[in-house]
């Protein structure tokens, strides 16, 4: 895991909690500086511990939140790669001479967190309601321009113990109606957060607000900071937010366990509570029969989709992209950059 790395004793307990401001690894990179929200910029560790790597003397991550400024200045030669590319831009890049477009298998997917503490969004039958009520194949071709693949479990495809046959809420804007009605929740308004400067859910956002209007549900949007985000999900401070997940570890037991177990996030802060899908999730955690614990996490995205506890959307690859003369530029299924090999021709 990203997280689990050697570290020297003997700095880490000089700096106490100071060591995360201060960090000392044994990868290929060591820490030069870091302004925080700006730029984190690494160079070559000479102790590193393989001959000959990491190939580049330094490399320097910067964030920039906007979609459009990210790609102008890989094209204007100022970066030499970029990622969270927009579907929308795929097609134009990749006819860039100048470029690499990277579609890399991930194990990203996206779906709709619902506040479960919302007065509506507490009935199964609204919850249900909002999911049949939304396209997964127009999104994906509206928002993902084909690049994506309709998502049918909060496990991502490609995970393990994933379930291919697992069964959501179809798309059925009658019925949504129906639900809606027997719930007294027709005409009822929702409000939508999602960040700033992220195009793909802009235009998610304003094609869930079409698709959700055709059953009588309004749906508000409102628009936050990137680094508020997170804080506004963890706080409870929404309805409905767009989310994606990709996994550390190749295990189902992480996501798993942040989606149901009832641990400090509220579940994926959904605040769902479900004290026998919990007891699954342990349960599941300690099997070591193969075939019990595939049964096990079957039932648990069973669950998951029959309490339509979050709304599952689509899987996609992850899109980055690079300058021609950038090599070993890759992110691998569990979103990692491995750039000991990376180099610029």
């Amino acid at each position: 895991m990203f997280a689990a790395s050697v570290l020297p004793e003997k700095v880490v307990k000089e700096l106490g909690n100071g060591f995360a401001e201060h960090p000392v690894g044994a990868g290929a990179f060591r820490l030069k500086e870091w302004r925080r929200e700006e730029v984190v910029k690494l160079e070559r560790n000479p102790n590193y511990w393989e001959a000959g790597l990491p190939k580049l003397d330094a490399v320097e991550w910067y964030k920039i939140v906007d979609d459009n400024t990210r790609i102008l200045k890989v094209q204007a030669g100022e970066l030499d790669a970029a990622i969270f590319i927009p579907f929308n831009r795929l097609t134009e890049l990749k006819a860039d001479p100048k470029l690499d477009v990277h579609l890399d298998l991930s194990t990203r997917e996206d779906h709709l967190d619902l506040n479960h503490e919302n007065k509506w969004l507490a009935k199964k039958n609204v919850r249900e309601a909002l999911a049949m009520a939304i396209d997964r194949d127009a999104i994906i071709k509206v928002v993902t321009f084909g690049v994506g693949t309709p998502a049918n479990s909060y496990l991502p495809t490609g995970m393990l113990y994933y379930n291919p046959d697992n069964k959501v809420a179809p798309y059925d804007p009658e019925q949504a109606k129906k639900l809606l009605a027997a719930e007294g929740a027709s005409g009822i308004t929702l409000e939508l957060v999602h960040e700033a400067g992220d195009k793909t859910n802009e235009q998610l956002a304003v094609l869930l607000q079409a698709q959700l209007a055709k059953v009588g549900v309004t749906l508000k949007l409102r628009t936050v900071d990137p680094a508020q985000t997170i804080p506004t999900l963890v706080d409870g401070t929404y309805e409905v937010s767009p989310v994606y997940w990709t996994n550390d570890v190749i295990d189902p037991d992480e996501k798993t366990t942040f989606a149901l177990g009832m641990d400090s996030n509220n579940n994926f802060w959904s605040r769902y509570k479900n004290k026998d899908a919990a007891d699954l999730v342990a349960k599941a955690r300690t099997e070591g029969d193969d075939a019990k614990r595939r049964a096990i996490y079957d039932q648990l995205q069973k669950i998951a989709a029959d309490d339509v506890v979050m709304i599952d959307l689509y899987n996609s690859p992850y899109r980055n992209i690079s300058r021609k003369g950038v090599t070993g530029f890759y992110q691998n299924p569990l979103g990692r950059f491995d750039l000991e090999n990376a180099e610029i021709k």
